[in-house]
């Protein structure tokens, strides 16, 4: 089947996100064990002991994927990046849990209609070029009934940093870490410009994030601070090196939150 314009284009910036997440595979676990109880004390109140079935979209090193795994649950994790990917496995055999981790696209899901009681994501939409084909498709996989949930950070009260203070912080990073902290601060301009709901773009609220579940097809959308979660990521986030902090500008509203929605349980024709 010939490839509509629209899917033709994104697939470089799809490769170029690969790439990116390939060479940043530390990113997007938890700063301390602190940090890792909040999480896991949140998920085992929302999601419960009873065995269910999850789709976690844009796993990357499974941060929620082996918590839900060590919980009880049945859990299938996908990600674009293969090394983000190896990281995950490795944790996942270090921690004795058994998800089901593979290589995955969360705009074009290769899952049966209704095979998951729930399907969660942390920090993915930003980084989709179609996130409202990617809602479609969660939407498709949800058993009747099921429920979707995006966490997510509100940093829009955030001053970001001058470009002098930010390039400093940058070669700060490069020369502790021996790592190009350019390369992995963030996707190039002209992945930015494809990405709808990028960091820090006038799109990217919540409550357009809010309407694109709700447009979706999802009902009794809602959006939930998450504060123990906030707190200690504040004060993790405070005690990150000088180049850290130069670079990423000022962190007192960053705010951790969710969005939860409900997929009918039966679909009107």
């Amino acid at each position: 089947m010939e490839k509509e314009k629209g899917e033709i284009e994104s697939d470089w910036v799809k490769e170029k996100i690969k790439e990116y997440w390939d060479l940043t595979k530390e990113h997007a676990f938890f700063k301390d064990d602190e940090e890792e109880k909040a999480w896991r004390n949140f998920l085992y109140e929302e999601f419960g002991v009873e065995k269910l079935k999850i789709l976690d979209v844009g796993t990357g090193n499974g941060s929620l994927a082996l918590l839900l795994s060590e919980i009880g649950h049945d859990v299938v994790g996908i990600d674009i990046s293969d090394g983000m990917l190896s990281v995950a496995r490795t944790k996942a055999e270090e921690r004795g849990v058994n998800p089901d981790l593979r290589i995955g696209d969360a705009e074009s899901l290769e899952f049966e209609d209704e095979s998951f009681d729930a399907v969660v994501s942390r920090i993915v939409l930003w980084t989709l070029p179609h996130p409202e084909r990617a809602i479609a498709e969660w939407k498709r996989v949800l058993k009747p009934d099921g429920m979707v949930y995006t966490f997510e950070i509100d940093s829009s009260g955030r001053r970001r940093p001058g470009w002098i203070k930010r390039n400093l912080g940058l070669f700060l990073i490069t020369l502790s870490e021996r790592k190009n902290a350019w390369k992995r601060s963030n996707y190039s301009k002209e992945v930015n410009e494809k990405l709808p709901l990028g960091f820090e773009k006038p799109s990217s609220t919540i409550i357009n994030k809010v309407e694109l579940f709700r447009k979706g097809g999802f009902e009794d959308v809602s959006v939930f601070a998450m504060e123990e979660v906030s707190e200690i990521s504040r004060k993790n986030r405070e005690d990150v090196s000088l180049g850290y902090k130069l670079a990423r500008g000022d962190i007192g509203n960053h705010a951790w939150y969710y969005i939860r929605g409900c997929k009918p349980e039966q679909v009107m024709i």
